[in-house]
């Protein structure tokens, strides 16, 4: 069975929202900055097998693989798109929410988003995420930091460099696997995650 699941990328202007959405869906990097400009999304199929959707339950929950179409809304991060940027949020079955381990800013703004996405998705499992891995030798914001941010809210925690491709899949296809486990009511049995 072909299943639906909808993914939200929500973050700050600049932390690659966009270059993560395409390089996982379309495994390209486009080096110049175009901001979205309110919201666009792109789908990509992917098929978990039974081990892959319970490698992160404590209890095995699944024993057939499953196909799910994903569904990436990646959302314009700037001020402006305040107000429109929530309508996009209904529906969504998990949401990565990205900062730049580079702008320590982008991190002090991740209880606003968080904030954002609760309003919209009360109980939607979010991921946070890590972005510019490549970058690391001028990281601003200090890993243990965002590790007990994570622990602290409960959410799963990944860094990715879109440009290397450096965990993006494995931060897509949790994102995915929390989304299925959420619409099928098993994150009773989630276990941490920190890659």
């Amino acid at each position: 069975m072909n299943q639906l699941q909808k993914i939200i990328c929500v973050g700050s202007a600049f932390v690659g929202k966009t270059s993560l959405a395409r390089r996982f869906t379309l495994n390209t990097f486009i080096h110049s900055y175009i901001p979205t400009l309110g919201v666009s999304w792109l789908t990509k199929t992917i098929t978990f097998t039974p081990e892959q959707l319970n490698e992160n339950l404590t209890k095995e929950m699944y024993t057939e693989p499953i196909t799910q179409r994903i569904s990436c809304w990646d959302t314009g991060g700037q001020e402006m798109f305040t107000y429109l940027r929530p309508k996009y949020y209904v529906g969504a079955t998990s949401a990565i929410l990205v900062f730049d381990i580079t702008n320590q800013n982008s991190f002090d703004d991740i209880d606003m988003w968080v904030s954002e996405i609760s309003s919209r998705c009360p109980d939607i499992p979010i991921v946070l995420c890590g972005n510019k891995f490549d970058l690391k030798d001028a990281r601003s914001v200090n890993l243990d930091d965002a590790i007990d941010f994570a622990k602290f809210k409960k959410f799963d925690y990944v860094e990715t460099s879109a440009l290397d491709a450096y965990n993006v899949d494995k931060l897509f296809y949790h994102a995915t696997r929390l989304g299925k486990q959420f619409s099928d009511n098993h994150l009773k049995f989630r276990k941490e995650y920190i890659i």
